[in-house]
């Protein structure tokens, strides 16, 4: 192949994905193309997304299909979505270069931020209008628990060492009241794994204390009119980021920005607004690290060395 020809392939695959991006771009915004290597690269590989596990495998994995089949159609690669077994394992992934991005929960994203580097892009304002979520510690309503010294020889079901509303928001609540070590003062604790599962391990007698997300407790709520009219809310965190994507470190600049640019334009489309309303989000906004404020400074509060942190295992 003549020099020339190569140049003119090159440029060739280059309009094709710069006529892409500029159909996907907001008024004013400047189209970028994603280098011709980096693209051959992708079509070799495909994009790999990692998710941690919030709630059931399969409900999950539905909702988050949506994205990524529209993902692969403006990225015009295949996009692979991996849900971790745990929440530590995304940092692993990240750590271990197996990820391209991932959407991670608050907590998680901090942890990776700290051992691996990852950049934030963008996160989903849900349909309720938020786009930040809570940590929630429960009972059942007939359990006659009703403050922190009701669960003093009681069991706790927790979700994972490295969510936020499923584990630090809990140390910090039990922190307050000069709590710090909770194998000692309640009888067992539980790691549910997902914050659904935490749920309903209180809800059937399974654990006498639970802690889970605010999202997918209501969503069960709503669900099953029992599980609302037996359970009772007695914490609640400080609004922390809802799941956002975050990238490698190493992701090339130009890939970044188109993956971004498809994330915040998604509602201005009548295709990426339908695809939002599969997902259940109203649309995507920017999302930078001093959003996580408010989990670095539980973090500070529990002396959490984040490098050191041992988040693999229960």
């Amino acid at each position: 192949m003549n020099k020339r020809l190569l140049c003119l392939i090159c440029l060739c695959v280059s309009l094709f994905f710069l006529n892409s991006v500029t159909s996907i771009l907001a008024a004013g915004e400047e189209p970028v193309a994603i280098p011709p290597l980096t693209l051959k690269k992708l079509k070799e590989t495909g994009l790999n997304i990692v998710l941690v596990p919030e709630k059931n495998i399969f409900e999950q994995r539905k909702q988050y299909k949506y994205l990524t089949d529209y993902l692969a159609k403006k990225l015009g690669v295949a996009v692979h979505l991996d849900i971790m077994p745990n929440y530590g394992k995304i940092s692993d992934a990240f750590i271990e270069g197996q990820a391209d991005a991932g959407f991670f929960g608050s907590f998680s994203y901090v942890l990776t931020q700290a051992k691996a580097g990852i950049e934030p892009i963008a996160r989903p304002v849900w349909s309720n209008g938020k786009s930040t979520y809570c940590g929630y510690l429960f009972v059942r309503k007939d359990s006659g628990i009703l403050s922190v010294a009701d669960m003093k020889g009681k069991s706790l079901a927790l979700v994972d060492k490295a969510t936020t509303a499923g584990y630090i928001f809990q140390r910090f609540y039990f922190n307050s009241f000069g709590i710090n070590d909770l194998s000692e003062y309640f009888s067992h604790i539980y790691f549910a794994g997902t914050h659904d599962a935490a749920a309903w391990a209180v809800y059937i007698g399974e654990a006498d204390v639970g802690a889970a997300k605010d999202l997918i407790f209501n969503e069960l709520g709503d669900n099953y009119p029992d599980f609302k009219d037996k359970m009772l809310v007695l914490a609640e965190s400080p609004p922390v980021p809802s799941n956002g994507l975050a990238v490698n470190r190493n992701m090339h600049p130009a890939l970044k920005t188109f993956l971004k640019t498809i994330f915040l334009n998604m509602d201005k489309t009548e295709e990426g607004r339908e695809v939002l309303k599969r997902f259940g989000a109203a649309k995507f906004i920017a999302t930078k690290d001093e959003d996580y404020t408010p989990v670095i400074k539980m973090v500070e509060k529990l002396n959490i060395e984040l490098g050191t942190y041992p988040y693999k295992g229960q």
